[in-house]
């Protein structure tokens, strides 16, 4: 299908499909590496949360490291 602009017959060409495509993948990884970093950050913060509970003493180096191992295996 060709448009006449300003005279000239245009016609859309591959990019009339690569473009929108490109958008697409750009706002998918976008959201993709928010929500990779999420989880990562809730990870660290639960961690460093258990670090506390040892250090002030309130559960015992072999509970410090059982948690940590849940804490770690979880899916991501």
């Amino acid at each position: 299908m060709l448009a006449l602009w300003y005279g000239h017959a245009w016609a859309p060409g591959p990019w009339f499909v690569v473009f929108p495509l490109l958008w697409i993948a750009l706002i998918a990884g976008v959201l993709f590496f928010v929500a990779r970093r999420g989880r990562s950050w809730h990870t660290r913060s639960g961690e460093a949360a258990l670090g506390e509970l040892y250090a002030r003493g309130e559960i015992s180096e072999e509970e410090y490291r059982k948690r940590q191992r849940v804490l770690r295996e979880r899916p991501r």
